[in-house]
């Protein structure tokens, strides 16, 4: 699998949209069978092509587009769409208070306001009603930018956001930045990611306007260009915590390098020197790609994106990436070797727990994959299958190496009468799921845990420790869900749950 892109067909900053992921990275998006062929279908391209004949809904891309560009700091967000589109967003500003503290950045009210479109001005057009949210939001909160979040609606009938940003410009000071994160153009959620990421790239990382200096400072250049080789942005995700952000970054470090962790909660200064950096680091591919392939692109910032740093094997692996770049890899291995030596020490008890236990995991597709392997690798537990939300070329090859060809994948965003047939066939011991899924798996009395958490650990060796630390923890007592099982019942038919879930995707004739 290539690490990095060197071929981009398309010019972001004239494009007021990105492509589709299904043009743009090939996913698929519904599978039931093994791990092998899953991957020769999605080297062939079958496996893109199959569907469902019976689905239940998914996400959608305004929620994590707007997650993040939501989060950057002094900024106010304008949904524009019918008012249903902006039901999550009542829990988001606790949320972005949360991390903001607990990160040591000032607290900072999240603000937004919704043009709240109607059958009217499915007539007539919303820019009138957008218009007035701009100015309102200029006049009243005074932002560094203001964000306009587009959805389906306005999408559909054509509302040119961008001639109406233009057409302000220049009579604001704020910075306008439309969003187009509308969500019938890609059956893919994670598009949401990309949509957040084009309108960074085309409003927010325009470099800081130098000037000449009236008495030039040599050292003072030649630290500031020594500080730039040695940095390395780390690029954050919306399920990391700050504990996570601070284990990489004290890894990073350990190196003898400069972390810089963003782009959410960045100022926009912060975005605007986003290309000072000589290395740029995923922790999520999914996440990540479209971004950082640009910002090479734009600033020649070379980057690394192929493993997530869940589990000893893949940060090992995470680590060893970013030193082979700077010729740092003695210092690597001396790094690896004692964290490695510490660790291996401190999960002994919790293996005694664990060892000979089954566990299922679903949620995103590179997550649950460094997951699965280090509870299988690291913790001797048995894995009775996983569940990735979708799967695309990045994770083709990292499926191959770690796991059995035969081992039941299931590929699915959302979909919990499919996952809870299999988990009711399969019988885990243990659950680990993205969130939301693990209230359905109490119903059916396998304890859980949560793939991600926003206040918990999970990246790097302090995270591997977290993560079988609460698993232990999760089959000690398992009378939760036991109780749960006993009391409440499921919405799902006998036939449902005696059917075979593989029946209920749609081939494609390639496939066939």
């Amino acid at each position: 699998m290539a690490k990095y892109i060197d071929e981009l067909t398309y010019d972001f900053a004239r494009t007021v949209t990105p492509p589709v992921r299904e043009t743009r990275i090939g996913v698929c998006s519904a599978y039931c069978g093994g791990c092998g062929q899953l991957t020769r279908d999605v080297k062939a391209g079958c496996a893109q092509l199959q569907s469902r004949k019976f689905a239940q809904s998914g996400g959608c891309q305004l929620n994590l587009a707007l997650g993040i560009v939501s989060s950057f700091t002094n900024v106010v967000v304008i949904v524009h769409s019918p008012l249903g589109c902006s039901s999550n967003f009542l829990g988001s500003g606790g949320l972005r208070k949360t991390m903001r503290a607990s990160k040591g950045k000032p607290a900072e009210e999240f603000i937004w306001l919704h043009t709240n479109m109607t059958e009217v001005d499915v007539i007539h057009g919303g820019l009138d009603k957008l218009r007035r949210a701009i100015l309102y939001a200029e006049t009243r909160y005074h932002p560094e930018a203001i964000i306009v979040a587009n959805g389906c609606v306005p999408g559909i009938i054509g509302d040119d956001i961008d001639s109406l940003a233009s057409e302000l410009d220049g009579r604001i000071s704020a910075k306008i930045v439309p969003v187009h994160c509308e969500g019938l153009k890609s059956r893919y959620v994670a598009s949401g990611y990309d949509s957040a990421y084009h309108a960074l790239l085309r409003h927010l990382a325009d470099p800081i306007q130098e000037y000449g200096q009236v008495f030039p400072d040599e050292g003072r250049d030649a630290l500031k260009r020594y500080n730039i080789s040695r940095t390395v942005n780390i690029f954050n995700v919306g399920s990391n915590s700050s504990g996570d952000e601070a284990e990489l970054s004290r890894i990073v470090a350990s190196l003898g390098l400069i972390p810089r962790v963003l782009p959410l909660h960045a100022s926009l200064d912060d975005l605007a020197r986003i290309g000072e950096a000589a290395l740029n680091v995923s922790i999520c591919a999914t996440h990540d790609d479209y971004l950082l392939g640009h910002l090479k692109e734009r600033f020649g910032i070379p980057y690394i994106i192929d493993t997530l740093p869940i589990g000893i094997r893949s940060t090992n692996q995470w680590v060893r990436e970013i030193a082979k770049f700077f010729g740092l890899e003695e210092e690597a291995e001396r790094v690896i070797e004692l964290e490695n030596t510490q660790l291996q020490e401190a999960l002994k008890p919790f293996r005694a727990v664990l060892e000979g236990k089954s566990v299922y995991v679903g949620g995103g597709e590179l997550r649950i994959l460094t997951t699965a392997d280090f509870f299988a690798r690291d913790l001797g537990m048995k894995l009775t299958g996983i569940k990735a939300h979708n799967v695309d070329r990045f994770v083709e090859d990292i499926i191959d190496d770690l796991f059995d060809p035969n081992l039941q994948i299931t590929v699915a965003a959302g979909q919990p009468a499919e996952e809870l047939n299999l988990l009711k066939k399969l019988k885990p011991d243990l659950y680990c799921g993205h969130g939301g899924a693990n209230g359905w798996s109490s119903r059916l009395g396998i304890p859980s845990i949560p793939l991600y958490g926003q206040t918990l650990n999970y990246m790097g060796y302090l995270g591997a420790y977290e993560l079988a630390r609460k698993a232990a923890k999760a089959l000690k007592n398992t009378n939760f869900s036991r109780n749960i099982s006993r009391n409440v019942g499921l919405p799902l038919s006998k036939a449902w749950f005696e059917s075979d879930t593989s029946d209920n995707i749609k081939q494609s004739e390639l496939a066939g």
